[in-house]
């Protein structure tokens, strides 16, 4: 009973018990970091999968719009500018025949441009800024155009940044002409190896900031912007709106 009680035997049974504790708590704290661990990864999981989701609804939605785009346009250059050029050409040959003429003629552009907005042909062997001019020359009638370009890099961008760059673009300008009352458009262009950026201002009467990219039709923008895991910022005023895409190469 003595022996028990000894200094040496004490201090042994205390040490026993102090690593027993000490497994038993880092026992329990391993199995509740393992818990933990699972949790956040299982989370984790289903973000991504939640994330991949969005991102193919996004592509989804894309290709389906580009295909309907090309329909159309298919359908307005074999059917609608075909019969506006036969009554032309039919127009002509009547003296009394040149107002009607006059505004076949103007039907039969309009026609044409956008047939060529709604498919812009030989992307692939296009530079983007020649694209970007492209896109611009429809619309020298109705705005007075500036464009800029510094081109730091001749990586080549794929065919798919080049199309949904036009659609971006075609679609600014198009928000541009029937809601800001512009008069005077500046478009930017800057590629270096690594990104391409693209400015377009314009010196209209800009637009509620409250409004937000749904009231001006400008959700197709921020669904391409987002397919291409590019990011912008648009920034609107009295003095006009200035808006700024970023997209890597």
């Amino acid at each position: 009973m003595e022996k028990w009680l000894e200094a040496k035997t004490i201090a042994t049974w205390i040490i026993i018990a102090f690593v027993a504790v000490a497994i038993l708590t880092f026992s329990i704290i391993k199995l509740v970091y393992v818990n933990f661990k699972k949790q956040v990864e299982s989370q984790l999981q289903a973000s991504q999968l939640k994330l991949d989701y969005q991102r193919k609804l996004i592509e989804t939605s894309v290709i389906v719009q580009e295909r309907e785009r090309n329909r159309i346009a298919a359908d307005l250059h074999d059917s609608l500018i075909g019969k506006l050029t036969a009554l032309r050409l039919k127009n002509q040959l009547q003296y009394d025949a040149r107002q009607s003429d006059a505004i076949l003629e103007e039907s039969i552009t309009e026609a044409r441009r956008i047939s060529h907005d709604l498919s812009p042909p030989m992307l692939e062997f296009m530079e983007l800024e020649d694209v970007v001019v492209n896109i611009l020359s429809a619309w020298n009638s109705h705005f007075s155009i500036s464009f800029y370009k510094r081109i730091l890099s001749t990586a080549a961008p794929s065919s798919e940044l080049k199309l949904q760059i036009t659609r971006i673009i075609q679609e600014l300008l198009t928000n541009t002409y029937k809601h800001a009352a512009a008069t005077g458009i500046f478009i930017g262009l800057k590629v270096t190896t690594k990104n391409v950026c693209i400015v377009l201002r314009d010196n209209g009467k800009g637009f509620d900031a409250q409004q937000g990219p749904k009231g001006l039709g400008l959700k197709n923008i921020e669904l391409r912007v987002m397919y291409l895991n590019g990011v912008y910022k648009v920034k609107s005023g009295r003095n006009g709106t200035v808006s700024i895409f970023v997209f890597h190469l």
